[in-house]
């Protein structure tokens, strides 16, 4: 038991480490909700986005940005077409699985997300970890080991002066 709770605990410290790793490198992860990019990127894949220059993305990129017609809400879509405006570069973009373009042109920020690798499933972790009941269950379940090994260093230090007497 004991050789199962070192090789989880490391598990999940290694997994935490890599995360951080990629936040301060520049990558962002983005959470797939929609089969709109099966099969490059599956229901609850996650999207791990590098900040680049909007200029720079082509036809073909697949991107993340926001939606224009839903606030707060990403998109992780194919470019399709750049179209050169009066007022800088516009794109056209479309899920893989879905049979027409999206139904915007949009003009990206400075710099947008490029997906440069995915994970399959692993979404479906930073998905659930934004619910109150996870966030609330992590941090029962934090308070609950700390308290377990306070309660083991209280006994060990009464089975210590014991012994001692």
């Amino acid at each position: 038991m004991r050789t199962t709770t070192t090789l989880l605990a490391g598990v999940v410290v290694v997994s935490l480490a890599a995360y951080a790793a990629l936040l301060v490198a520049g990558y962002k992860p983005a959470a797939v909700y929609s089969g709109s990019m099966v099969p490059t990127l599956g229901v609850g894949s996650l999207a791990v986005d590098r900040s680049v220059r909007a200029s720079t993305v082509h036809v073909g990129d697949v991107v993340t940005f926001q939606d224009p017609f839903v606030k707060g809400r990403f998109v992780t879509h194919r470019i399709v077409r750049v179209i050169h405006t009066d007022h800088g570069l516009a794109y056209w973009t479309r899920g893989d699985a879905n049979a027409s373009r999206d139904p915007w042109t949009i003009q990206l920020p400075d710099r947008v997300g490029r997906v440069w690798f995915s994970v399959p499933d692993a979404g479906y972790v930073l998905w659930y970890a934004h619910t109150r009941e996870v966030r609330t269950a992590l941090i029962m379940l934090a308070s609950l080991i700390v308290l377990i090994a306070l309660l083991q260093r209280i006994w060990r230090d009464e089975e210590t002066a014991t012994a001692a007497a």
